[in-house]
């Protein structure tokens, strides 16, 4: 028995590493690989399974790096420099050990080495994150449902490690952002923005996938913080969010005083302004998100790679990408594409990607997206979008998923482009298509049944329709339930008033 303890020791010692030789930066990480070239007594071809990250004591003479992984192999313990990677393959076989691999090619162990792991900054990007979701929560900024957030987060839980960097577990968090601009933005505090106009602007499942894939490989590809150190201006963060605030509060305020025609109880639509109060470059290099273009490329690398490892079509980041890059191109949004961000290196990124085959119709991603699509829509015609607010209530239509909202949105779209007996007749139709699927009868629909008479100078439809109207904003008020329908509504019953004069007298 001493015998055989005596020769398993001296295996191990001519392997070069003994875990008394030097101090874990990993977890244990037990991934499978194999050698691709020989490596010292170690033939190409040999299995072994990566142990864990360590730092030597010393720094070997032969100029090899000190950190080293150590791998069993040949039932014994080996130590391949971190500088000398490309001599193994691993074979991930679970999600983080995908990241975990991604971590180690990209050398990031030897990054915390010589710079450790700074817990003060990322304590204090933790908390600029939780601020930032606090002014987004006052400005209701929030779109809430229960059921698309949760989706949302059963597939972020299915890509997101639960280690990232190696550290403590981490559970991530998804909230859904009003905003017409396709963003996806994973925040310091492993919380997850997505917005409104990118769950609109895609189409299937696998290009979420996809973009989500690409916010993982941002925060275990450690770029905020790389660029937060980069970032070396920055004012002192009681006065930096004071000034967000209050020119959140502003834009909040003119919100209120807006009028707007289309009554949805408990909805609140955000304004452009209050949207780019919130959303804005100055805030995204706060908190390190302005990734660099070689950044935004190693996102794209890596997202690629894990929709390979998920069985899913790589393809789909390419398709993701080339409908955000659409939309900005169709809105000539030459400002935000000249930004060395994400948009910025889009145009170059697409093309080294190459041609990609258009994926399916996904049903499924659609419907569960529709309630978004025509909340969506709906800002955009609160915004005075009408063409896009048309747009996206006819993708619901086309896809026979719209609601009423739909066809009230597609009405409005129509009638503020155009006014010609045919496009009123249109507007018409989908009143009456509207009111066909409404369970009770809609403000909205009659609202702008009133308009369209009077566009046909028909007087007595009018006074008919506005004797509607008024009878079902007294029963509205009854069941309102915030003082801010009660003043909208009340305005609205003096403006029928106004209107059933002018038309009598």
């Amino acid at each position: 028995m001493k015998r055989i303890l005596f020769s398993l020791t001296v295996i191990l010692l001519s392997y070069g590493i003994a875990f008394t030789q030097s101090t874990p930066l990993s977890p244990v990480l037990n991934i499978k690989g194999v050698f691709k070239t020989d490596y010292q007594n170690i033939t190409k071809g040999t299995p072994f399974v990566l142990q864990r990250v360590v730092k030597l004591k010393t720094i070997p003479e032969n100029g090899d790096s000190d950190i080293q992984i150590a791998v069993i192999v040949n039932g014994g313990q080996l130590g391949v420099p971190a500088n000398q990677l490309d001599i193994v393959e691993m074979h991930p076989d679970t999600k983080d050990a995908f990241w975990q691999v991604a971590q180690l090619s990209k050398d990031l162990i030897s990054y915390y080495s010589r710079k450790g792991y700074q817990k003060e900054l990322r304590q204090e990007q933790a908390e600029e994150s939780d601020e930032y979701l606090k002014e987004l929560a006052q400005s209701q900024l929030f779109y809430e449902d229960a059921a698309t957030e949760d989706y949302l987060q059963c597939l972020l839980l299915s890509i997101a490690p639960s280690h990232p960097n190696m550290r403590k577990t981490i559970i991530p968090q998804v909230h859904i952002l009003k905003s017409p601009s396709p963003d996806a933005l994973m925040l310091s505090n492993h919380c997850l923005l997505i917005s409104t106009g990118l769950l609109s602007t895609l189409d299937t499942e696998e290009e979420l996938y996809a973009i989500l894939a690409r916010e993982v490989a941002h925060e275990v590809l450690d770029h905020a913080i790389i660029t937060t150190n980069k970032n070396t201006t920055r004012a002192k963060r009681a006065e930096f969010w004071g000034a967000i605030a209050n020119g959140a509060v502003t834009a909040t305020e003119e919100i209120l005083y807006q009028r707007y025609y289309n009554y949805e109880p408990g909805i609140f639509f955000a304004t452009n302004d209050i949207i780019q109060t919130l959303v804005n470059e100055k805030i995204m290099n706060r908190m390190g998100l302005d990734y660099s273009e070689k950044q935004e490329y190693e996102a794209d690398e890596y997202a690629m790679r894990f929709m390979e490892f998920s069985g899913k079509n790589k393809e789909a980041l390419i398709s993701a990408l080339t409908k955000i890059y659409s939309y900005y191109m169709d809105k000539d949004e030459t400002k935000v594409l000249s930004k060395g961000d994400i948009y910025g290196s889009l145009e170059k990124r697409l093309k080294k990607m190459g041609t990609f085959t258009p994926l399916a119709k996904d049903r499924n991603y659609l419907k569960t997206m529709s309630a978004v699509v025509s909340f969506e829509s709906g800002m955009m015609d609160y915004n005075n979008k009408y063409v896009a607010s048309g747009r996206l209530a006819m993708k619901n239509i086309k896809n026979n998923m719209a609601c009423p909202n739909d066809y009230i949105m597609m009405a409005n779209s129509v009638m503020k482009l155009s006014n010609t007996p045919e496009s009123n007749q249109e507007c018409m139709l989908y009143l009456d298509k509207a009111e066909e699927l409404s369970k009770n009868p809609n403000l909205n629909v009659c609202k702008l049944r009133i308009l369209l008479s009077l566009r046909e100078n028909n007087q007595t439809t009018t006074l008919k329709l506005l004797q509607n109207y008024k009878d079902l904003l007294i029963n509205a008020i009854q069941d309102s339930r915030s003082s801010q329908e009660e003043q909208w509504l009340a305005a609205e019953q003096v403006w029928a008033e106004k209107l059933t004069h002018r038309i009598l007298f």
